[in-house]
């Protein structure tokens, strides 16, 4: 599991490991999550309210305004 700060909008992050889902409560923020480290390759957006699988194993990710 890895713990998102959701106020640090726009860093990239590579956690060490791969995450296959999210879940996200917040009015302000989401997050865009990447097939590649580094934010690279496809990307899936979230809702700022969301739980989902992700469409696949998401390396990088970025939090972004809602």
């Amino acid at each position: 599991m890895t713990v998102v700060d959701l106020d640090d909008l726009g860093t990239c992050h590579t956690p060490s490991r791969a995450s296959l889902s999210l879940q996200i409560v917040s009015g302000s923020s989401s997050v865009v999550v990447y097939s590649g480290t580094g934010c690279t390759g496809a990307s899936w957006a979230s809702g700022s309210l969301a739980q989902s699988n992700l469409p696949w194993a998401a390396l990088s990710y970025r939090v972004v305004p809602a």
